[in-house]
């Protein structure tokens, strides 16, 4: 009798301890939506739009929000297709713009003091 009297006592510190445990798992390790996590703290080969993101902060020297032709000649390839991705032809590249063309591992910053 006194060995079921000791584990009587001790299966409700038990179960109290494990439930503890499940609580804070869930409390340091909450379940999150990746379609809700903004871009800029995915890593960087997760879409295509994080990369066109990065590339055109590279090409965008003046950090206007467009690409004009001139900051466009540090590339060679968007240089010879520049006239291509301006879809509203005014002369500057949009983040939309840009981020249409369907090759950006091949616009590469190739030249630099244009």
């Amino acid at each position: 009798m006194k060995n079921f009297f000791a584990r009587s006592r001790l299966w409700p510190a038990a179960l109290a301890f494990a439930s503890a445990g499940a609580i804070a798992a869930d409390v340091q390790a909450p379940k999150t939506d990746p379609a809700a996590t903004p871009a800029a703290t995915l890593p960087a080969d997760t879409s295509s739009t994080t990369l066109a993101q990065a590339k055109f902060n590279v090409l965008d020297t003046d950090h206007n929000g467009s690409v004009d032709k001139h900051e466009a000649m540090a590339s060679s390839v968007l240089t010879t297709a520049f006239d291509l991705y301006d879809g509203d032809h005014d002369g500057k590249l949009s983040l939309t713009e840009f981020a249409t063309i369907n090759d950006l591992a091949a616009i590469k910053v190739d030249r630099t003091g244009y």
